[in-house]
């Protein structure tokens, strides 16, 4: 009886420790979508599951289109980007996601007819 006790309990902490784990700041997140706003340091994306996200940029965030580095004013209401995100916590003690990376979509190469 004991033995099993102790197996339950094992198996609780088990379970337990990785939903722990994922909740911890420092998480980096993927969030896909489509810009919606940019307000000078708060970009705001609307996730392809209909979320909406607010996102800090700073001077250490990355812009890419593909491989090469573009300026912030690319980031325009209706572009598809994906982000790469870490959450921390903001200076009220709520989480706050931060880029460390924003890619654009290809650029359109074909000339319109």
């Amino acid at each position: 009886m004991t033995r099993r006790f102790m197996l339950g309990v094992a198996l609780c902490v088990a379970l337990a420790i990785p939903g722990y784990v994922l909740a911890h700041p420092g998480h980096v997140h993927k969030v896909m979508g489509t810009v919606m706003t940019l307000h000078d340091t708060r970009l705001e994306v609307r996730a392809t599951d209909g979320k909406t996200f607010m996102i800090t940029l700073n001077e250490q965030t990355k812009i890419l289109r593909g491989k090469a580095a573009v300026n912030v004013d690319e980031l325009k209401p209706g572009k598809r980007v994906v982000v790469r995100a870490t959450e921390t916590k903001g200076k009220d003690g709520k989480p706050t996601l931060v880029a460390t990376v924003v890619r654009l979509g290809a650029a359109n190469t074909t000339a319109s007819r």
